[in-house]
């Protein structure tokens, strides 16, 4: 059964703005996109979502995913924005990217005409529909998920999914295969053979690693790399933050951060 998924920006017909409904869409489909590569990894398959059918009772794009039935993106966007109305932890598959685009959705809620957001799984052979609304809580949620807490030297471990330039500074996604959560990484100039020669492989980042406040691993300033073997089985990203207090030398770790931040 192929995956599919409801977009629904609420309010009076007629009065949604065309920019903002297709704001949302297009920040629904990058969400759908980083939850596919966290949970297929190397494997993401091929093609992308379509649309199945737009309607403008209020106005709802319908969007499918052909040839990828085992797909569950769609379901974990739904469940990780339930999850976010109760508890600022970030859910499970849930980047801190992912969180972001959640406030961005947020934002177009105060657009004149729109009065709500809401994610559906449509109920397929007799299933009720799943569906969850973008509400204030959720977008508060989501903010603090991403604020960072605490900083420590210490080393993560994963699978270089990504290197982006386009904001001027190095940066990854570095996926936990026990979390399925990508974390953000910075790294030096001198850095950059040595991360394009390491993507789509496991490697362990040691740095300094930024925390929420619920302790999940936000972001690390690599400082340098070491190379995993490719197969599963090493400790994940909550377990291997924090393990490496002999990478500061004979530094305290407050030392160590003044240091680095060159204080």
């Amino acid at each position: 059964m192929e995956p599919m998924l409801d977009v629904r920006v609420e309010g009076e017909a007629g009065s949604i703005p065309a920019l903002a409904f297709l704001d949302v869409l297009r920040t629904s489909l990058d969400l759908l996109d980083q939850l596919e590569r966290a949970e297929s990894l190397n494997s993401k398959p091929a093609g992308g979502w379509l649309i199945a059918d737009l309607r403008s009772s209020s106005a709802v794009a319908t969007l499918r995913r052909p040839d990828a039935a085992n797909l569950q993106s769609h379901l974990r966007l739904v469940q990780g924005v339930g999850s976010l109305r109760q508890s600022e932890e970030l859910p499970p598959y849930f980047s801190p990217d992912i969180a972001e685009g959640l406030v961005k959705i947020g934002r177009q809620l105060r657009q004149p005409g729109i009065s709500g957001v809401t994610f559906v799984v449509p109920g397929l052979d007799g299933a009720a529909p799943v569906s969850e609304p973008v509400t204030e809580a959720v977008v508060t949620n989501a903010k603090t998920s991403v604020e960072g807490t605490d900083r420590a030297v210490g080393s993560v471990a994963g699978i270089l999914d990504v290197i982006n330039l386009r904001r001027g500074n190095h940066i990854i996604s570095l996926y936990d295969e026990e979390s399925r959560r990508a974390v953000r990484c910075k790294f030096p100039d001198e850095m950059f053979e040595v991360m394009k020669d390491a993507l789509g492989h496991r490697i362990r980042a040691l740095g300094v690693v930024t925390r929420n406040k619920r302790g999940q691993v936000l972001r690390v300033d690599i400082e340098r790399v070491e190379a995993l073997p490719d197969e599963a089985g090493a400790p994940s990203v909550d377990e291997l933050a924090g393990i490496a207090p002999w990478f500061t030398g004979d530094q305290s770790t407050e030392d160590y951060l003044r240091s680095v931040r060159g204080a």
